[in-house]
C-alpha cells in the first residue's frame, strides 16, 4: 500500500474497553451475526463472482468476518441502500452496519459506534482535462456536482457548499456518478478520498483534495443504541486488530 493512503485512527479511546468477548453477543441468532452494508463502495464494500462471504468482498468485509470469527459466529451480509442502515440496526434487522460509515452527532442521536479503525476525508473526482474546478468554492460556480444519498459528501454540497439542488445528482453507488463524470453529465464528484482514488484511477479521471474545505472523518461500525454487548466486544477485537496491524494488513490487500 502506498504511504498516507490508508491511515489507521487513533487508539486514544482504547481506554473504554474493557469487557472481553462473550459468545452470544448481537441481536440476531446465537450463531449468525448480521452486517448491514451498501455493497458498492469500494474497495471497502463491492460485489464480486468468488467473495470472501458470498458475493461480497471488501475491507470492511474483512474485517466484519474476523469480528465474527473470534465471537464464534457465522457472518451474514445484508445488501441495502446506504441511507437504510441505520434504520435497520434500530430495528433488529442487522446487528451492525459496516459499511464505511462516519461518525457523526446526529447519527449518534439514534445508534452507537464503536471506536474509530479508519480516517478519511472527501475529495473531488473529475475530468482528466478539467482545469476550471480547483477548489471546493469552485463548485458553488453553476457546476454539476455527483454524490452518493447519505453519504458525507452529500450533506456536504447540500448544507456546507449549499449547492443549488438543481445542481446536485444523488445515485445509490459512486461508481454510478463518477460514471457520469466521465461521460461529461457531471462536472465532479464528492465522494470518501480512498473510494475516489480508486475510481477515479479506474476510469481515467483525477483527484482534486481541498484540505480546507474537507475535513478528516473517522469511519466506525453502528450498532443498535445500548446493545453494550455487542459493541464491547466489537471494540475489543477491533483494539486487537489496530494494535497488530491486521486492518493495515487487510486494507494492503485491496490496493
Amino acid at each position: 500500500m502506498k504511504k498516507g493512503i490508508l491511515k489507521l485512527a487513533a487508539l486514544s479511546v482504547a481506554a473504554v474497553l474493557s469487557v472481553g468477548l462473550m459468545a452470544g453477543c448481537g441481536e440476531g441468532s446465537d450463531d449468525k451475526l448480521v452486517m448491514g452494508t451498501n455493497a458498492a463502495f469500494e474497495p471497502f464494500e463491492f460485489t464480486t463472482t468468488e467473495g470472501l462471504v458470498g458475493e461480497f468482498d471488501g475491507i470492511d468485509v474483512a474485517i466484519a468476518l474476523e469480528l465474527a470469527k473470534s465471537m464464534d459466529k457465522e457472518l451474514v451480509i445484508e445488501d441495502m441502500e446506504f441511507d437504510g442502515l441505520l434504520a435497520s440496526v434500530q430495528t433488529g434487522k442487522i446487528d451492525m452496519a459496516v459499511a464505511g460509515m462516519t461518525i457523526k452527532e446526529e447519527r449518534l442521536k439514534s445508534v452507537d459506534f464503536s471506536i474509530p479503525y479508519y480516517t478519511a476525508t472527501q475529495v473531488m473526482v473529475v475530468a482528466a482535462d478539467n482545469t476550471d474546478i480547483a477548489k471546493a468554492e469552485d463548485l458553488k460556480n453553476g457546476k454539476k456536482v455527483g454524490v452518493v444519498l447519505g453519504y458525507t459528501g452529500d450533506s456536504i454540497v447540500t448544507d456546507d457548499l449549499a449547492i443549488a439542488e438543481e445542481n446536485i445528482t444523488r445515485a445509490n453507488r459512486g461508481v454510478d456518478v463518477v460514471q457520469d463524470v466521465k461521460n461529461g453529465k457531471l462536472d465532479a464528484v464528492v465522494i470518501d478520498s480512498y473510494t475516489g482514488k480508486a475510481l477515479a484511477e479506474k476510469n481515467g479521471l483525477k483527484v482534486i483534495e481541498d484540505a480546507e474545505a474537507f475535513e478528516a472523518e473517522e469511519y466506525a461500525i453502528a450498532v443498535a443504541k445500548g446493545n453494550t454487548e455487542l459493541l464491547d466486544a466489537i471494540n475489543t477485537k477491533l483494539e486487537e486488530m489496530l494494535t497488530s496491524g491486521k486492518i493495515e494488513e487487510i486494507a494492503q490487500q485491496y490496493n
